[in-house]
């Protein structure tokens, strides 16, 4: 049965006014949940894997933690840049390489529309991203590359032979020499490495049994 919203604002009646601040915030939420439910079309011309941009910038961010920390760069500057490299897409969505060659997104114009009356300050930052030139914004820029060298390296190893040419031509767009250690050491690694010692844990707990 479907619940209007005025039933649900009167179960969870609140004691204060919801201010004009907050409801910008709670739109820039919703927004946001859109991109878990859009998906990086790049995948299709692959045929094979299914990645939503929530997803893709969810491990973006976790490895720009790691080398915005090996670099001493601006861990909090390089985690917003991360959060919100992408947001664009819940307007004009995601484009592949393909697809870039014949249309124009007009990047600024969609994050300015976004984030101008709740965050205005994420559209200065955003701008930085799209140049490239800063420290911050190139680990975010090739954290977002390596993010996608570990979904193509599973790929890999689940033998997609189209994937390995991916593979090899994407770690070519990694220029920071510790972003390439990190794609050396995904492409040279296994997906399934992370939890070895678990596994013969478990092996050796088999045997007694």
């Amino acid at each position: 049965m479907k619940i209007s919203s005025r039933k649900i604002s009167l179960r969870f009646a609140y004691h204060k006014e919801v201010t004009v601040d907050t409801k910008k915030y709670i739109s820039l939420i919703f927004e946001a949940a859109v991109t878990k439910r859009l998906k990086r079309t790049g995948w299709q011309i692959l045929g094979d894997n299914w990645e939503s941009i929530g997803e893709h910038t969810f491990l973006t961010s976790v490895i720009a933690y790691f080398l915005a920390k090996t670099l001493k760069s601006d861990l909090t500057k390089v985690l917003t840049m991360s959060l919100f490299h992408d947001f664009h897409e819940s307007r004009i969505g995601d484009a592949d390489k393909i697809a870039l060659d014949y249309i124009t997104r007009d990047i600024a114009k969609a994050n300015r529309d976004i984030f101008s009356a709740a965050a205005p300050e994420l559209k200065e930052m955003l701008d930085e991203y799209e140049a490239k030139k800063s420290t911050e914004a190139r680990i975010v820029y090739e954290s977002n590359i390596l993010a996608l060298l570990v979904e193509v390296k599973r790929l890999v190893e689940n033998g997609n032979t189209n994937a390995a040419e991916w593979l090899e031509a994407n770690a070519s767009r990694v220029k920071l020499p510790e972003a390439r250690e990190l794609a050396q050491g995904i492409m040279s690694g296994n997906t399934q490495d992370w939890w070895a010692s678990i596994r013969d844990r478990l092996r050796d707990g088999f045997r007694r049994e």
